[in-house]
């Protein structure tokens, strides 16, 4: 499974502000002592330099690994690449038990690999809150996992979204509520197809 929600678990790195043109522009500063973060800084800063020139003044929202475990987040990181994952979702109970800011549509973040490595930047293009059984076939096809059908998606997502429940002591359900995310690619440097 993929949710994002596992990130925060697995090392997130937030930038306040993301991409939102409202917001002052935050400069690149690279980071001195954590390895991840400053792979993520200056991956980051590689993707700023293919743009305009006025289009370089802002931040990543985070930089994460999809899935638990670095077999899952190569497998997920993958599927990004190859165009096939393009969709993703967060338990919103979670989000707030976590209390973990919410993005916005038009943030971008960085994807990272089971090593911990930047492979691509995405950007948000969709977002919608929807009760676990209102998710439809089509965003389970670009979910991008399994067989990629609403059968798998409710199966396995649930089973996910089921354990998050127990860990903060909450009954799961077909009402749990989701923020729904679409997303592309807008920067991955050395993409190559899976084989």
């Amino acid at each position: 499974m993929e949710p994002r929600e596992q990130r925060e678990q697995r090392g997130h790195f937030a930038r306040p502000g993301g991409s939102v043109p409202s917001v002052p522009p935050v400069p690149f500063v690279p980071s001195q002592t954590d390895p991840v973060a400053a792979a993520a800084d200056a991956f980051w800063q590689a993707y700023l330099e293919t743009l305009p020139s006025g289009l370089r003044q802002r931040s990543y929202f985070e930089a994460f690994q999809f899935g638990a475990g670095r077999a899952m987040a190569d497998q997920e990181a993958q599927l990004v690449l190859d165009g096939i994952k393009t969709a993703t979702s967060d338990l919103i109970w979670h989000m707030e038990w976590n209390q973990k800011p919410r993005w916005k549509v038009g943030d971008e973040h960085i994807v990272l690999d089971g090593g911990w490595r930047p492979v691509c930047v995405i950007r948000t293009t969709e977002l919608e809150k929807k009760r676990f059984c209102d998710v439809d076939a089509a965003f389970a096809y670009h979910y991008g996992e399994g067989d990629r059908t609403l059968a798998w998606w409710r199966e396995h997502v649930f089973a996910w979204y089921a354990s998050q429940c127990r860990e903060m002591g909450m009954e799961p359900g077909q009402e749990m509520p989701l923020l729904c995310e679409r997303f592309e690619v807008v920067y991955a440097p050395g993409r190559v197809a899976a084989i």
